[in-house]
């Protein structure tokens, strides 16, 4: 005689879980520094001297502390090193909208930092993006600037001179 399996109880109901969570002091400055100048800041280990971009409170390579007296400007321009074009709808979780589509994303090394920081980019026609090419953060006017990366929407495609 089989035994008859039970289906299992479940409730479904919409609810917000809002929160807030603490940036720590570099991020609370690199954001700062961000919303108030459009300035962009790294951070230099004093162990192996490497540049990290976006800055973090700990070197991933020397496991080294960091502060905020490490912290250094670096360019808005540099390589894009990889990059995709993502042809899918997906809710942005920064806005809880869908997200117009196609869109281009990709791995951005700043001139002077030795990481990369993936975001978007302005191009969507894959023949148009090469990796190496010269990109630069496009920065939100100061009125618009709410301290995130959105201040940052996107990486441009800057033609050589």
């Amino acid at each position: 005689m089989s035994e008859k399996k039970e289906e299992p109880f479940t409730i479904n109901w919409l609810t917000d879980l809002p929160y807030r969570y603490a940036l720590g002091p570099v991020a609370s400055k690199f954001f700062r520094v961000l919303k108030e100048s459009g300035k962009l800041l790294a951070i230099k280990c004093k162990k192996c001297g490497k540049v990290l971009f976006p800055p973090r409170s700990v070197c991933a390579d020397c496991m080294v502390e960091l502060t905020v007296d490490d912290m250094v400007e670096v360019s808005g321009e540099g390589s894009l090193d990889g990059f995709t074009v993502v042809n899918y709808p997906f809710v942005d979780p920064n806005t809880g909208e869908t997200r117009p589509f196609p869109y281009g994303y990709g791995a951005i090394k700043l001139k002077g930092t030795d990481t990369w920081m993936l975001h978007f980019i302005d191009e969507t026609d894959p023949g148009k993006v090469k990796p190496g090419m010269l990109v630069k953060a496009v920065i939100k006017p100061r009125n618009e600037r709410k301290g995130t990366l959105e201040d940052i929407p996107y990486f441009r495609a800057v033609e050589k001179k």
